[in-house]
């Protein structure tokens, strides 16, 4: 093991899926409350786009509540936008934990889009597949929206 990897306590995983989207749609669904409420949730919780500031820019931030539906108790909760450069990447920033996510975006001849999810944690996940799990499941959550027409 080298000196670098002793240093450097991060892990993760990258996670691609292919969507009947554009690029633009997809990274419309990073940076805009309408879109970001139907997928960044947790079983359990809404996020309410009505709720939400968005400011997707390099040093802005997305402060926002999620909202529980058994007792409708709120946790807020936010992160910042490391990189914004649309319609391709998007990087975001969360502190506590310490964790990097960029996500890009491909379009195909096709007319759809390749979504490209990564993600790098300080220290890493202690369950990397629960972790990718989570991630698939927001990803359904996308997917839905692109079916529905709503992302």
């Amino acid at each position: 093991m080298s000196d670098t990897e002793h240093q450097d306590d991060s892990g993760g995983f990258t996670v691609r899926r292919r969507f009947h989207a554009t690029a633009a749609r997809l990274y419309a669904a990073f940076v805009e409350p309408s879109k970001l409420e139907q997928w960044f949730v947790v079983p359990g919780y809404r996020t309410p786009a009505d709720r939400m500031r968005v400011d997707a820019r390099p040093g802005g931030r997305m402060e926002a509540v999620m909202i529980s539906d058994a007792d409708r108790s709120e946790i807020p909760f936010g992160f910042g936008y490391a990189e914004a450069d649309p319609p391709r990447r998007v990087a975001l920033r969360f502190e506590s934990p310490s964790e990097l996510v960029t996500v890009t975006f491909d379009d195909a001849p096709d007319g759809t889009a390749e979504l490209t999810y990564e993600f790098v944690g300080w220290p890493g996940p202690a369950d990397v597949d629960a972790s990718r799990r989570g991630v698939e499941g927001m990803l359904d959550l996308i997917d839905a929206g692109v079916e529905r027409g709503t992302i």
